[in-house]
């Protein structure tokens, strides 16, 4: 009975070493690579050599016998390859419809396929632990019932690992060459094979790796030139916040109709106030990690006199709502505490394009078009600020355009300020350079800032918005919040 077991086992065992051969690592090397001219990438070498591997391990598991430590192999070879197939494949999982790399199978791309090998091997590797009960079989000695099909297995296996090696040594290089990422059709003339260096792993204390950027510092001051020279403009008037908000004011909007303020602060609070700034109506404790994560609120815009957004810096959003029957118990799970009156709605993600792998750290809404807006943040990674615009409507990205200065754009390019505040009204962007001091107007058409207004104070400003003829800046002195009022 055992050794039927086991002639059974390694049959399958047999089956599963030349299915995937044949198959997934067979198919790639000489129907896709040598017919069909795609080459693999770096990702696609990763895969393919864990699925060779796998392979061999069920050969040795034929020829040795079952042991625990070839269990483990498959087991960590199965998790490897689907890591590298997940990551593979995630690059383009947000793709447009159609959109990806190399042939595609039943509609995925082949690289999809790869995760799906990975984690049959998985699913199989546990069916076979349950199918053994509490012990490993002692090994006995391979029927000769079986040894023709291990014999095909093994010439199976010898194949098409060496078409691999002919493919692997041709297209990509000996060592220390590596992979390519978007490599050119498969050609045996070396005037067209492309052997790299550029692809060696890079090693970053951030987990993003290669899109890592610094998180926003609202308390650092890293000053640039301002765009615009000229004397600093004096405030007209200065206004101190209520003393309950205690932490830095990073947004401010206000709405006309309802003769109402409100403000966004670093710590996840946002506080409604009378036309005064002076008296707290009604406020909120965010909980940013509440369902979508939201970083540190940045901005707010209010889209009616009874309903507001704000947005964190990693252009997350939360809808709110002023209402008398909002309660902190109502908004439990939304809020960390509140006061009654104030309630969220719904919360998600502004996704972006050029803005992609950057932060922004200024919010606003412009109510002529109906429309948010957004600027990014400089980082390591950019060469340039984005302005994002996306609809009330349904809150998805309605236009992006990287900001130019004209005549100035060179020195634009060198010295990019860190835009921490945007107002819009009648087709022009008032954008707070809070690195430079001073506020830059921009056309919205064409996207040219056309001047700046210099400010004598406050050192670090962080929240615009303009009412009427005057700007209002927010900055934080010496834990107190204050507003200065300029003149346009």
């Amino acid at each position: 009975m055992m050794n039927s077991r086991g002639d059974i086992f390694n049959k399958l065992a047999s089956l599963a070493s030349i299915v995937i051969m044949a198959l997934p690592v067979g198919i790639a090397c000489f129907v896709f690579g040598f017919i069909m001219k795609d080459n693999p990438c770096a990702f696609c070498w990763e895969e393919r050599t864990a699925m060779v591997l796998v392979a061999l391990t069920a050969i040795y598991i034929v020829r040795y016998g079952l042991k625990p430590k070839y269990i483990a192999a498959l087991v960590f070879l199965g998790i490897y390859g689907a890591y590298m197939a997940s990551v593979h494949t995630g690059f383009n999982f947000a793709s447009d419809i159609g959109q990806g790399f190399s042939v595609k199978i039943m509609g995925a791309h082949t690289y999809s396929w790869a995760l799906f090998v990975f984690l049959v091997v998985l699913v199989v590797v546990a069916a076979l632990l349950m199918f053994l009960g509490n012990k490993f079989p002692e090994h006995s000695p391979r029927s000769s019932k079986n040894d023709g099909l291990v014999k095909v297995a093994s010439y199976v296996f010898l194949f098409v690992i060496a078409g691999n090696i002919v493919q692997a040594f041709t297209q990509t290089g000996p060592a220390p060459f590596v992979g390519q990422d978007s490599p050119g059709r498969v050609s045996f003339n070396p005037k067209y094979m492309s052997w790299e260096l550029d692809h060696w792993p890079s090693y970053s204390p951030d987990a993003r790796g290669p899109y890592a950027v610094s998180d926003p510092d609202y308390d650092a001051i890293i000053a640039t030139a301002p765009i615009y020279k000229g004397a600093a403009q004096q405030p007209m008037s200065t206004l101190s916040l209520p003393a309950e908000i205690a932490t830095r004011v990073t947004g401010i909007d206000y709405q006309p109709e309802a003769k109402l303020y409100a403000v966004t602060t670093s710590d996840m609070w946002v506080y409604i106030l009378d036309a005064t700034m002076t008296k707290v109506i009604t406020k909120a404790d965010i909980d940013g990690m509440y369902m979508l994560h939201i970083s540190p609120l940045v901005g707010v815009g209010f889209v009616s006199p009874t309903e507001l957004v704000v947005m964190g810096d990693n252009k997350a959003f939360a809808k709110l709502v002023l209402s008398n029957d909002q309660t902190w118990e109502v908004n439990y799970r939304r809020f960390n505490e509140s006061s009654d009156g104030i309630g969220e709605t719904e919360r998600g993600q502004f996704a972006t394009v050029r803005a992609k792998h950057s932060y922004s750290v200024a919010f606003g809404f412009d109510s002529d078009k109906q429309q948010f807006v957004s600027v990014t943040a400089k980082n390591e990674q950019t060469e340039n600020l984005v302005a994002s615009r996306f609809a009330l409507e349904d809150m998805t990205l309605s236009a992006e355009q990287p900001l130019s200065v004209a005549a100035k754009q060179g020195q634009w390019l060198q010295n990019l300020p860190l835009v921490t505040g945007i107002s819009v009204d009648n087709g022009v962007s008032y954008l707070l350079s809070n690195s430079g001091s001073e506020v830059l107007v921009m056309d919205n058409e064409s996207g040219e800032i056309e001047r700046g207004i210099k400010l004598a104070a406050p050192v670090n400003p962080y929240g615009l918005v303009k009412t009427g003829d005057s700007l209002l800046v927010t900055g934080f002195e010496n834990g107190i919040n204050k507003v200065y009022q300029y003149a346009l």
